[in-house]
């Protein structure tokens, strides 16, 4: 027996897999699950999310969210979950470039700065998960 994966984001589901392992960015530190895992949840940073099926690793960056873990399945709720494959190298180093010059220009009491504080973050995760 394996477990589930299912990946969904807002807009779509992206992925639904049977596998071996699942590999999460947690808040509080990357973690691993495997088959008779226990159940728990976990908010998701953005980073690498990646699983292995057949021997075989696949991943994709995430731009934080949660994970929940409960009879060998795993769903992931994604602010955002892009396949490694998909991801075009130089857009994502145009948007970091981008989102770390407007960064600059705020200060942690103006209201858009959390928000570009994460862009910031979506992007380091897919330019980490794109190169590798």
């Amino acid at each position: 027996m394996a477990l589930t994966l299912d990946i969904v984001t807002p807009e779509r589901r992206v992925l639904s897999v049977t596998c071996d392992e699942v590999r999460a960015p947690g808040v509080l530190g990357g973690f691993g699950i495997r088959r008779g895992h226990t159940s728990f949840m976990s908010a998701l940073e953005p980073g690498r999310l990646s699983y292995l099926e057949a021997g075989q690793e696949h991943a994709f960056a995430v731009g934080g969210g949660f994970l929940q873990v409960a009879d060998d399945k795993v769903m992931v709720l994604a602010d955002t979950a892009e396949a490694a494959a998909d991801i075009d190298l130089d857009r994502a180093q145009r948007a970091l470039a981008d989102a770390r010059e407007k960064l600059k220009k705020l200060t942690v009491d103006d209201r858009t700065h959390a928000e570009e504080e994460a862009r910031v973050r979506r992007a380091v995760a897919r330019i980490a998960v794109a190169a590798k």
